[in-house]
């Protein structure tokens, strides 16, 4: 596989610009979020068999969000069927929410608005299907994207074994690109994945924990939008904006409290960083969504005691120490590419892909 964009390759303050810009050109157009921009990294790598898009992506925390804008910006028309290798991915689409874990299986429609969010490092492989190529099926799939799969047994575990297989191939160049064959089979096994489900019945009404994630992703992706209201929040969700607070008041929260205590938190940690020691702290706050300097003040008083200024004053490390270095600004020599073992999830034993 090609290694298409490797964040390490600018300065840590640009990694996240550079990561949601580059996936814009090379994957489709949307927005990433963090809230530790200078330990962010990512890569992706890609291929291709047949009309297949074939895609490895290794990152940091992130929310991935893909809006109605930037669907009219650039839509391939693809279905996403997305495999968790390593870690844990919270995503949502439309009506639907869903949390998957390495081995499991879920899909997206670049169609659709959809958030995705990790909240710890992970590695995903991405089977990127064109939905004429799925046809008559193509509308079912779509109305069941954001939906755990589990991959610990029958067809889905070998779903997740062939494709790792298929992508393992395409790396050591075992499998030709132009494999049409091949990539008919891996067609057929999502059509098999989601022949079985009911998409007729009435979807399942979400708990308050999956609006709580879906609402708490949008925020996050949303953040520096100064703009960004319950009401916005609300129809992101697809919910009432009177019940969007019902379900944040569960949780003891209130939805205006919680975004502007998570632009402060942002605002606090950027202040101290040494990475933004030379920007001011107006291009700070603008940052994350309080582009009144007057009013930014007034909550960070209130929230830390002190003015912005005093507290960068006093948080700042001294001259030529590293910060917070509890998270590693790049990914580890040895992962998410283990050379014994790099694409199979762990505890899926070897299998080629004819066994399929």
């Amino acid at each position: 596989m090609t290694l298409l964009i490797d964040t390490n390759a600018v300065p840590a303050p640009h990694r996240v610009e550079f990561w949601a810009k580059s996936s814009w050109d090379a994957y489709h157009p949307l927005h990433i979020g963090t809230d530790g921009t200078d330990r962010f990294w990512a890569r992706m790598w890609a291929d291709r068999l047949g009309q297949i898009g074939v895609y490895r992506i290794a990152a940091g925390p992130n929310t991935m969000q893909r809006t109605p804008r930037d669907i009219v910006a650039g839509d391939p028309e693809c279905l996403h069927i997305q495999i968790v290798l390593r870690g844990r991915l919270h995503g949502a689409q439309q009506h639907r929410a869903t949390m998957i874990g390495p081995g499991d299986i879920t899909s997206y429609d670049t169609s659709q608005p959809a958030i995705f969010r990790a909240d710890a490092p992970f590695d995903l492989l991405v089977m990127r299907l064109p939905k004429a190529a799925l046809g008559k099926h193509a509308g079912k799939v779509s109305r069941l994207t954001a939906l755990r799969i589990p991959g610990e047994s029958g067809l889905p575990r070998l779903a997740v074994r062939f494709c790792c297989e298929a992508a393992t191939g395409l790396a050591d160049g075992s499998i030709a690109r132009d494999d049409t064959g091949l990539a008919e089979h891996v067609v057929d096994l999502v059509r098999r994945l989601y022949v079985d489900l009911d998409a007729s019945r009435p979807p399942r009404p979400r708990s308050t924990a999956e609006l709580l994630i879906h609402a708490q992703a949008h925020i996050d992706a949303r953040l520096g939008d100064p703009d960004l209201s319950p009401d916005e929040l609300a129809r992101a969700c697809f919910i009432s904006t009177r019940y969007l607070h019902r379900v944040f008041e569960t949780a003891g929260l209130s939805v205006c409290d919680f975004i502007r205590s998570a632009r402060l938190d942002r605002c606090r940690r950027d202040l101290i960083d040494p990475a933004y020691a030379d920007q001011p702290i107006s291009v700070i706050a603008t940052r994350w969504g309080l582009p009144s300097a007057p009013h930014f003040s007034r909550l960070f008083r209130k929230a830390y005691g002190c003015s912005p200024r005093q507290f960068r004053q006093r948080g700042m490390p001294a001259e030529g120490g590293n910060g917070d270095a509890s998270e590693p600004a790049r990914p580890p020599a040895s992962w998410p590419l283990d050379h014994d073992d790099p694409w199979a999830v762990a505890s899926l034993k070897p299998m080629t892909c004819r066994e399929a």
